[in-house]
């Protein structure tokens, strides 16, 4: 209990919310102690202590730094494409002065051999990450802290200067990681076959392309590309059991030193060796030291019981690196051991291996499925049946290959190997999209509070501690909250515009009663990924929606249309309106579309000419209205198209609240326009330091003249705008959302 009061303190640290205090509450509940508080403190100051540790030093105070000169250390194996290279940078000096900081850079094009340990110096463009300010989405400035990473950028072209090489021992253990990956990609020909040997053997997941991680995620089997404790305790396991074997047959060495003494020596220096060629991961740290708890007593140490090792490795994780709490695998790689403990101590021990193995399975599959839906949205049920063979696959023919690949390689013929791996790795794939076929059973909800998946877990603890009809009835109502999640709707007659934040872009979800409506779906970026599949998606999720009644797009920008293919995979779209249905060879188009109803909210198009030319000009104009209120999307019509809508649409123009015209550009929001609009407050929807300095300051003073209030998706991420039955329509809602776990 101490040990998870240290834990409540550091997470409360981290996520700053209610919910680590109340860990401690019930803690205090079941053994009221101030000895508990005084740990709950100082697992607080511990984390504090490690952030100003860990923190930069002597950097600028902006956001954004565009022309700096960095001097420092490659600091991570460099991840590779055809066009780009990401890698982090330990910055010493900035523009010739000292300081210290852990910038993400990316390179395209004409990049240097970058090496890690190698000194440079270069000239880029830093600015502070941000997330995104939506519900559902990733949150990227965690997965960046996490990696002590508080500035992301890129370097300019052919701006690189080598200065040599450090010889500090972190650099030099990174360095022989990318000496044994780059072995490897020589050795097995074939992207896919060398990239999970490289997750396998060196933790380097980067060279794994997202179709295949994509594939992993819908058949639950992520965790085996991971190094964890399941690969590290095989390791230790062989290395014991060959090293006994070995020792207890060398005459009377075994009566000097005992056999399992040696082998356990030799168990935990090799798992040690697996860790830190792996990249010494929290999986890896907390398998370490489980597998030193479990092997003590054979060196003539205490006997240790699987819980108490489980608890120390804990603390060890939370001592070495508390910024572990942000991160899902910690959750999920202790959460998983416990499971199996637990199901290990409650199967009968005659029980056939594989009855034990499936009770097992099914205990990992429902134990984490509340934690897998709250943070990833997704359940795996298929991977039950993924897993059956993909676990002693992986654990009992990739893993020795590859690791006998990295240490024996010079000694076997680089035919012998790719002829070998080569389909060792294509019959795990084959059976993992066979597998994949039957995806139709999965989970694919969003648990959007805490409280859910803490209910779901509760519920299951109490089916297998109190296995008994009458506590079945409190079983059911914890684990109704997460199964059947409660998603509130608008009322007839009401409607709910979300602007969502997705960058340089736009996209607005609208929701009925009983209906659902995209209008844009955000940008697709030149390097893969799109915000589709990064907001959109995510944020329709936390809503419950199953299925669009309707999508919109304004016009063929890809900052409007680049997350539509993402929608259209994750979604049944049953209208599609464009402004062109020739440019996508299908669709109806939204200028000839008539006005519907939609439980009280009336839709409306403003038909633009086609003869203007511009694109722009021609986007879909969508006016939504109820009998108190109206909102109207403009895409990125410009004042030669805000002519021709006052000049055809004067009297019907007028909005509660608009939606800024082209992101804000100097070539849009033209007073007459806005007069006809004469909205009460506006939404612009741009992002934070983009290319195109949206908005511009002209278009702005257009409504400081008007008097009208402008909300924009840079500050306030998502916006709200509620059309209420019977009320007049409020200002919109600036979220400011941030999420926590």
């Amino acid at each position: 209990m101490e040990i998870l009061c240290f834990f409540s303190g550091v997470a409360c640290f981290y996520f700053k919310n209610g919910y680590a205090i109340g860990l401690l509450a019930v803690f205090l509940f079941f053994r009221s102690r101030w000895l508990l508080v005084a740990i709950f403190i100082l697992g607080f100051v511990w984390a504090a202590c490690h952030e100003a540790y860990i923190a930069s030093h002597a950097m600028p105070k902006d956001s954004v730094l565009k022309h700096v000169v960095l001097k420092g250390v490659v600091a991570s194996i460099p991840a590779k494409s055809l066009d780009k290279t990401q890698f982090e940078f330990e910055v010493t000096s900035l523009n010739q002065q000292p300081v210290r900081a852990r910038v993400l850079l990316s390179c395209y094009k004409f990049c240097p051999n970058l090496v890690a340990g190698q000194i440079w110096q270069l000239h880029a463009k830093l600015k502070k990450p941000q997330n995104l300010g939506n519900p559902g989405g990733f949150d990227y400035v965690r997965s960046l802290k996490v990696r002590h990473i508080e500035w992301v950028g890129y370097s300019k072209q052919d701006s690189f200067e080598y200065l040599g090489q450090t010889y500090a021992i972190k650099q030099r253990l990174l360095e022989i990681r990318q000496h044994v990956s780059t072995h490897l990609s020589a050795r097995v020909l074939g992207s896919k076959t060398a990239g999970i040997l490289q997750a396998l053997t060196v933790g380097l997941g980067s060279q794994i392309n997202q179709e295949t991680w994509a594939l992993f995620r819908r058949t639950g089997t992520t965790h085996l590309m991971v190094i964890s404790g399941a690969h590290i305790g095989l390791v230790a396991g062989f290395t014991f059991s060959l090293l006994r074997w070995l020792s207890s047959r060398l005459g009377r060495l075994p009566l000097i030193i005992p056999a399992q003494r040696i082998a356990s020596v030799g168990a935990l220096l090799m798992a040690f060796i697996y860790s830190v060629l792996a990249g010494f991961g929290v999986p890896a740290q907390r398998a370490l030291v489980v597998c030193f708890f479990m092997l003590v007593r054979h060196m003539g140490g205490p006997c240790f019981t699987v819980w108490q090792a489980w608890r120390y490795a804990l603390l060890s994780v939370l001592l070495f690196e508390p910024h572990s709490v942000m991160m899902p695998g910690f959750y999920l790689s202790f959460g998983a051991v416990a499971i199996l403990v637990s199901m290990n101590q409650l199967i009968a021990k005659n029980s056939h291996s594989m009855i034990k193995t499936l009770y097992l399975q099914l205990g990992c599959l429902f134990g984490l499925m509340p934690l897998t839906l709250f943070l990833f949205s997704y359940g795996s049920v298929n991977g039950f049946f993924a897993n059956l063979l993909a676990i002693p696959w992986v654990g009992f023919v990739m893993i020795p290959l590859g690791l006998f690949t990295v240490f024996l390689g010079p000694m076997i013929p680089a035919a012998w190997t790719a002829s070998i791996l080569k389909p060792v790795v294509h019959v795990l794939l084959l059976y993992l999209h066979w597998i994949d076929g039957f995806s139709a059973i999965n989970l694919n909800l969003s648990l959007t509070s805490l409280i859910m998946p803490l209910s779901m877990i509760l519920g299951l603890i109490l089916f297998f501690v109190l296995p008994k009809m009458r506590f079945l009835l409190l079983v059911l109502i914890l684990m109704l909250p997460g199964v059947f999640p409660k998603h509130e709707k608008p009322r007839w007659g009401e409607a709910r515009i979300d602007v969502l934040d997705v960058g340089q872009g736009l996209s607005v979800v609208v929701q009925t009663a009983q209906h659902s409506l995209v209008y844009d779906a955000g940008m697709k970026f030149f390097h893969g990924g799109d915000m589709g599949e990064l907001a959109l998606v995510p944020y329709l999720k936390t809503l419950g929606v199953k299925a669009l009644d309707a999508v919109i797009i304004s016009h063929p920008d890809m900052d409007h249309r680049g997350g539509l293919a993402s929608l259209e995979k994750a979604y049944a779209i049953h209208n599609f309106l464009v402004d062109d249905p020739d440019f996508y060879h299908r669709g109806i188009s939204c200028h000839n579309h008539p006005p519907w109803v939609w439980d009280g909210i009336t839709f409306q198009f403003f038909p633009m000419p086609m003869e203007s030319r511009s694109k722009n000009n021609h986007s879909c104009i969508l006016q939504i209205r109820n009998n108190t209120g109206q909102v109207l999307l403009t895409g990125d019509v410009e004042r030669t198209g805000e002519r021709y809508l006052v000049q055809h649409y004067a009297q019907e123009l007028k909005s509660s609240i608009l939606l800024v015209p082209h992101h804000g550009s100097k070539t849009s929001s033209s007073e007459i326009f806005l007069q006809h609009v004469a909205p009460m407050a506006a939404i612009a929807s741009y992002g934070f330091d983009n290319s195109y300095h949206f908005p511009h300051a002209k278009s702005m003073k257009s409504y400081d003249i008007q008097h009208i209030p402008v909300y924009s998706t840079e500050s306030c991420g998502l916006i709200r705008v509620d059309l209420k039955h019977g009320r007049l329509p409020k200002q919109p809602i600036c979220t400011k959302y941030h999420k926590y776990l």
